[in-house]
């Protein structure tokens, strides 16, 4: 497929995990991409398997998104460089924490990244992309953003304000060319839901009692909660991505799509 051929894409937390996926979706579908990650490392990593596999490479970023000035000053020279045709919000972060317990300097260091760094880069493209009447949006919520966990306190008031971010962004650059939507996976297996794994094996006495590994808590997880009874898979995330950056998702904005397994139906 090259739906997206030509396409420049700028996607963050492409150094691992539903960021990688995407990245390499994206390339397969014939998009050009700028990786923005903290991890040199990470970066390293996804730039050599796009290059392996041939597709271009527009850049790549080594940055902090909670560096809120660095992130405005990417944009306006990745742009110059290339015009972005599109812009996918993957960088996040999920602690395990019970609500009495969780600190504010976490709930901060969530959001941060999570929220606010999304809303800069959503304003920072969106005017550029107003500019020329087109572009496309993508940003990562999760199912945990339309309901609430006791152990999950930050990570899920993000979600569901990334959430109202991309309703409200959708209105504002919707009359300008300009689509934005979220997708909202559900128990995906990436080196965050490992340490959620891990977490959950240790204090959660369902899981603690029975001396579980992180993959066995995950798998049990899966089992439970999602009626297709299958693990949703990155690639099934990055599927959807690619959907919604492309000319068949043209007046689909707004919304809040799950990729979860029928965890969530809302």
């Amino acid at each position: 497929m090259t739906r997206l051929n030509g396409c420049h894409v700028l996607i963050t937390g492409a150094g691992q995990g539903i960021g990688r996926a995407v990245a390499l979706r994206l390339a397969e579908e014939g998009a050009v991409l700028t990786l923005l990650d903290r991890s040199a490392e990470g970066l390293d990593g996804t730039e050599k398997l796009l290059t392996d596999s041939g597709p271009g490479i527009a850049g790549r970023e080594q940055l902090d998104v909670t560096d809120t000035e660095a992130l405005v000053k990417m944009v306006a020279r990745v742009d110059a460089k290339l015009p972005l045709d599109g812009l996918v919000n993957v960088a996040g972060i999920g602690l395990c924490e019970p609500f009495l317990s969780l600190e504010v300097g976490q709930w901060r260091r969530t959001l941060d990244i999570n929220l606010t760094a999304t809303f800069v880069l959503c304003q920072a493209v969106g005017r550029r992309m107003a500019q020329r009447s087109t572009g496309r949006i993508v940003n990562m919520a999760s199912i945990s953003g339309k309901t609430g966990s006791e152990v999950l306190a930050d990570y899920c008031a993000s979600k569901a304000g990334v959430i109202s971010l991309t309703q409200s962004a959708a209105r504002a650059l919707g009359p300008h060319g300009v689509t934005v939507n979220a997708v909202c996976p559900g128990l995906v297996w990436t080196p965050m839901w490992r340490e959620t794994a891990t977490w959950l094996g240790q204090n959660n006495p369902q899981f603690s009692q029975q001396d579980m590994t992180p993959e066995q808590v995950y798998e049990a997880s899966v089992k439970v909660m999602t009626p297709l009874q299958r693990p949703t898979t990155v690639d099934d995330v990055a599927a959807t991505v690619a959907f919604l950056l492309s000319a068949d998702a043209q007046v689909i904005t707004g919304q809040a799509i799950n990729v979860d397994g029928g965890i969530e139906m809302h």
